[in-house]
C-alpha cells in the first residue's frame, strides 16, 4: 500500500464522513482552535521527524511514497501530520458535543 492510498482510507475518508453526517457548520466555531493547533502540530513535528530522517532513525520507501519532499520528509508524512491532526479535532469537538451541550444528534 503506498502511503497516498494510507492517508486517503483511514485519514480522508473518515474526515469526509464526518463532515458530511455533521455538516461542516457543526465544526464551524472550532474552526481557528484547529488552525492553531495545527500551527503546533507542524512545528514540533517538522524539525522532530527531519532530524530523525536525517539522522538515519528511520526512513521512507521511496517507491511508496509521491517522491515529492518537504523539509527533507515525504509530502504525505506532512500531510499526515496535518490530517490526523484534524480528524482528531473532529473527533473531540463531537465528544465534547455530546458530553457538554447535550447534544443528542453528536
Amino acid at each position: 500500500m503506498t502511503y497516498a492510498r494510507f492517508l486517503a482510507l483511514f485519514l480522508v475518508v473518515p474526515i469526509v464522513l464526518s463532515l458530511a453526517v455533521r455538516g461542516p457548520r457543526r465544526y464551524a466555531r472550532h474552526a481557528a482552535a484547529l488552525g492553531l493547533l495545527l500551527v503546533f502540530v507542524y512545528v514540533g513535528t517538522i524539525p522532530w521527524d527531519s532530524t530523525a530522517v536525517a539522522r538515519g532513525l528511520w526512513s521512507f520507501d521511496t517507491a511508496r511514497t509521491w517522491q515529492v519532499t518537504v523539509f527533507g520528509l515525504p509530502l504525505e508524512e506532512v500531510l499526515f501530520f496535518g490530517l490526523q491532526t484534524v480528524l482528531t479535532g473532529l473527533w473531540v469537538n463531537r465528544r465534547l458535543d455530546r458530553t457538554f451541550a447535550g447534544d443528542p444528534e453528536a
